[in-house]
């Protein structure tokens, strides 16, 4: 992968975490429950796993990270 299409994919990662953090803020201004903030939260927790402690290495072989 190019380092271009790196900075790209943070970018892109940064803006919907933004968006997801912009949605949990209204959820929670207009009550919509603790769940769907959970929820949203959850999700917002995969994503910071996934793109920026790259957990999906792991499992890779040995050569590869």
């Amino acid at each position: 992968m190019h380092k271009a299409s790196n900075y790209g994919s943070v970018v892109i990662t940064g803006i919907v975490l933004a968006a997801l953090t912009l949605l949990e803020y209204f959820m929670a201004i207009n009550h919509f429950g603790a769940a769907l903030l959970l929820l949203v939260a959850a999700l917002k927790a995969v994503i910071v796993v996934y793109f920026f402690m790259h957990v999906s290495r792991l499992w890779a072989p040995e050569g590869e990270h």
